[in-house]
C-alpha cells in the first residue's frame, strides 16, 4: 500500500481527489492531507510511511515550489527517502511546473483534467518508479554488505587461527585464493603527514585509494586479494611464490609513492601452501618488522604528553589513534610486550624517580606531578616497579618525605 499526502489549500479539491474512486482497492491510501506547504512538511515528518505527494503549486503560507525545495533539501526528516511528488497545476502555472521538475518533481497533472482513471494511471506510474528506485537502492545496499563481509572475512583470515573451511566461506563472497600464496605487507611510513593532509576528506578515502592502487598492480602482475587492515597498513595475499611477490612489492611501492605521494615500506612473507597457514605467515611478518606501527607511535606520543593527567583514558588514546579500544590494546601489547597500563605506570614512575632525586618536592607532590593524586596508590605502584618505597628512594634534593 502506497501512502499519499494531498496538499491543496482548497478543502473541496482534497475531498474530490480522495473521492474519485476507491483508492485502497488499487493499493493507495489518500488519508493524509495538508492545506499548505508548511503543514505538508510537518505531516511528512510525523509520517515516514508517506511515499507520494500530490502537491498544489499555488497556496498561501508556503507554496508548492518552496515546499518542494525544502523536501529536496531534506526538511521533514526525509533526506534519505524523499517522497515522490506529483505537481497539481492550472494552465497559467506551467512556468512553475518547469521549476518544480528542476527540484525533483516526478510528474504533473492539470487540475482541470483530473479524473479517476487518469489519476490512477499517474499514481501507478509513479509507484512503479518508486519500486524501481527501492530495488536499485536495495541492490546497492546488498552489494555494500557483501563488500563489507568480504573485507572483514579477509581481515579475519589474517587474524586466524586458520580454518580448513575458510575457502568455502571466501568462495561464497566471490573470493578465490588458490595456493601457493605469499603475503606482502605494506606500511605508510609518513602517516602523520598523510593524516594531516586528508583531515578534511577523511582517512577512509585515503585507505580506499591505497587499496585500489595495490589492486591495480595485482591485476597487472597476476591474481590476489588486497586486505585494508588499517589506513596505514595493508596486506596483499598474492598467488604465487616469494620471488614473484618481491617483484610485485617493488612495483606496488613505486606505484604508491608516485601516485599517492607517500613513503612506504614493505615486507614479504613465506609462501603458504594452504589458507590455514596464512595467519601464521602474517604474524611472522608483523613480528619481524623493524618499525613501530602508527598506532603505537601515536599512543606513545599521547601518553608522553598526557601522563601527568590522572583523568585521561584509554578511549582518548583510541580516538587519537583512530582505532577501537580493543584493537589499540591488542596492537600495543603485541608490539611493545607491555600493556598500555604498564607502559603508563613505567613512564610515570621513571619521572617520579627523576623528581625525587633532583628536587625537594614532597612525596605526595611528586605523585601529583606524575598523575597519582592518591599518595597511597602512588607508593604502591612505585614500590612494585622499583622494589623500594618513595620514602626509601635516594633524595639528592634533600626534600621532606612527609
Amino acid at each position: 500500500m502506497h501512502s499519499v499526502l494531498l496538499v491543496d489549500d482548497e478543502p473541496f479539491v482534497r475531498l474530490s481527489l480522495a473521492s474519485l474512486r476507491c483508492w485502497e482497492e488499487e493499493g493507495f491510501s489518500l488519508r493524509f492531507e495538508a492545506s499548505n506547504g508548511r503543514e505538508a512538511l510537518a505531516v511528512l515528518a510525523a509520517h515516514p510511511e508517506i511515499d507520494m505527494v500530490l502537491l498544489d503549486i499555488t497556496m498561501p503560507v508556503m507554496d508548492g515550489i518552496e515546499c518542494l525545495r525544502r523536501i529536496a533539501e531534506g526538511e521533514g526528516g526525509r533526506r534519505d527517502a524523499p517522497p515522490a511528488v506529483i505537481v497539481l497545476s492550472a494552465f497559467d502555472d506551467f512556468h512553475l511546473v518547469r521549476t518544480a521538475f528542476t527540484l525533483g518533481a516526478r510528474d504533473y497533472v492539470l487540475k482541470t483534467e483530473m479524473e479517476g482513471e487518469s489519476l490512477l494511471a499517474l499514481l501507478k506510474k509513479t509507484a512503479a518508479g518508486i519500486e524501481e528506485s527501492r530495488e536499485r537502492t536495495s541492490s546497492i545496499i546488498d552489494r555494500r554488505q557483501v563488500e563489507f563481509l568480504r573485507a572483514q572475512t579477509l581481515r579475519d583470515l589474517l587474524a586466524g587461527p586458520g580454518d580448513a573451511g575458510y575457502g568455502d566461506v571466501l568462495a561464497s563472497l566471490g573470493v578465490t585464493l588458490q595456493p601457493p600464496l605469499t603475503l606482502c605487507a605494506f606500511w605508510i611510513r609518513d602517516f602523520e603527514e598523510v593524516a594531516a593532509r586528508y583531515r578534511e576528506e577523511g582517512l577512509a578515502r585515503f585507505s580506499s585509494m591505497v587499496e585500489r592502487s595495490l589492486g591495480q598492480v595485482v591485476a597487472k602482475r597476476g591474481s590476489g586479494e588486497v586486505v585494508a587492515v588499517r589506513p596505514d597498513h595493508a596486506v596483499v595475499i598474492l598467488a604465487g611464490a616469494e620471488d614473484a611477490a618481491q617483484g610485485y612489492c617493488t612495483d606496488a611501492k613505486e606505484y604508491l609513492e608516485r601516485y599517492l605521494s607517500v613513503r612506504t615500506r614493505f615486507a614479504v612473507g613465506k609462501t603458504c601452501g594452504c589458507l590455514a597457514a596464512v595467519p601464521t605467515a602474517y604474524r611472522d611478518l608483523i613480528d619481524g618488522r623493524d618499525v613501530e606501527s602508527r598506532i603505537v607511535v601515536v599512543a606513545k606520543r599521547f601518553i608522553r604528553e598526557h601522563y601527568a593527567d590522572p583523568g585521561f583514558s584509554l578511549a582518548e588514546i583510541a580516538r587519537k589513534a583512530e582505532v577501537s579500544k580493543n584493537h589499540l590494546s591488542w596492537e600495543f601489547a603485541r608490539e611493545t610486550g607491555e600493556t598500555l597500563t604498564e607502559h603508563l605506570a613505567r613512564l610515570r614512575i621513571e619521572e617520579a624517580k627523576r623528581l625525587l632525586a633532583a628536587t625537594s618536592l614532597r612525596i605526595y607532590e611528586v605523585g601529583e606531578r606524575v598523575g597519582y593524586p592518591n599518595v597511597e596508590h602512588f607508593s604502591r605502584v612505585f614500590k612494585k616497579l622499583t622494589g623500594k618505597s618513595p620514602r626509601a628512594w635516594p633524595r639528592e634534593g634533600g626534600g621532606s618525605d612527609a
